[in-house]
């Protein structure tokens, strides 16, 4: 009886061991994903000079963070060729040194811009 009850306990707690890890975990992953769409929608603004059809334009981004924080751009999808260079030229200067994990994640954001 007394190794039933102990067996009942080590299973219960191995399981809220495994929830606990995994949730705290997810929300590393989640933070990490909010501070980097946050520092991007601060430093992407609309570019002026950029002529766009039908007043809106969008950018589909692949990258990856570095180990020295640097954001480096696998794939940009847009069909306007000077927002992507645009693009390429922003995430350049953003730079997250205090990131912590995970690095060398692959992120994807979809920017779009609205003439007004």
């Amino acid at each position: 009886m007394k190794t039933k009850t102990i067996s009942k306990f080590v299973l219960i707690l191995i399981t809220l061991l495994i929830l606990g890890g995994s949730s705290f975990a997810g929300k590393t992953i989640k933070d990490t994903a909010a501070t980097i769409r946050e520092a991007i929608q601060q430093q992407v603004k609309h570019p002026g000079y950029i002529k766009v059809r039908d007043n809106l334009c969008c950018a589909d981004i692949l990258f990856t963070v570095t180990n020295d924080g640097k954001l480096l751009v696998k794939r940009i999808t847009t069909d306007n060729e000077a927002l992507s260079d645009y693009i390429k030229q922003q995430f350049s200067e953003i730079s997250f040194s205090k990131l912590g994990s995970p690095m060398n994640q692959y992120y994807r954001i979809k920017l779009s811009f609205r003439l007004i």
